[in-house]
């Protein structure tokens, strides 16, 4: 038996998940635990990989030097704290302020819409991760980002935004991204190309 099918032969909770370096776990990408069982990522395609050094450069040059110690963080993970312990998601970047993740994005390819199930179950199990206030999925194909926001009483708004001119606004921690930047380095399906 190899050290792949040790690692995800049995039931993990996230705290062991998390504390294993994931070379542990095969040769993957990226490794993510959902309700117990390990699972592998492919690497991300060459336009998913360009928004995520965009959105992260973006975000990086607006979070640095802050007193409040947000930053941003790529393939950090996010655990919920009181419900599925045995749950822990890898987004594809997301803003730290302290010892709790605030934001969380996930840049959505087209393979990932036809798995609608799959990516509302991840959604909800963002939702549950103590100190995130919003989620944002980044739409690979299109210019394009929903947003979900954690109201004042606790339930969840939604908004959509689309075009290379809409802002993206974290108003969690005060950061406005205009999407152009976010998709300054690849060529849009729809014809839409960035502003040099």
């Amino acid at each position: 038996m190899d050290r792949a099918e040790r690692a995800t032969g049995r039931n993990w909770t996230a705290e062991e998940f998390l504390a294993t370096d994931q070379s542990m776990f095969g040769d993957a990408w990226r490794y993510e635990l959902v309700d117990g069982v390990i699972i592998a990522h492919a690497a991300p395609s060459p336009d998913h990989g360009a928004i995520l050094a965009s959105l992260t450069t973006a975000l990086g040059n607006r979070l640095r030097g802050r007193s409040d110690g947000c930053r941003a963080e790529t393939g950090s993970g996010a655990a919920p704290k009181g419900q599925q312990r045995n749950t822990a998601r890898i987004p594809d970047v997301m803003i730290r302020c302290g010892d709790l993740p605030r934001v969380v994005f996930e840049i959505v390819s087209p393979s990932e819409l036809r798995a609608w199930r799959a990516r509302n179950r991840k959604r909800r199990d963002e939702q549950e991760v103590d100190g995130v206030q919003e989620i944002i999925e980044i739409y690979q194909a299109e210019a394009s980002a929903h947003v979900y926001r954690r109201g004042d009483d606790g339930t969840w708004r939604f908004e959509a935004i689309d075009g290379l001119d809409a802002m993206l606004d974290i108003r969690s921690v005060g950061v406005e991204i205009p999407l152009s930047e976010v998709y300054e380095a690849v060529s849009l399906g729809s014809g839409e190309q960035p502003e040099t």
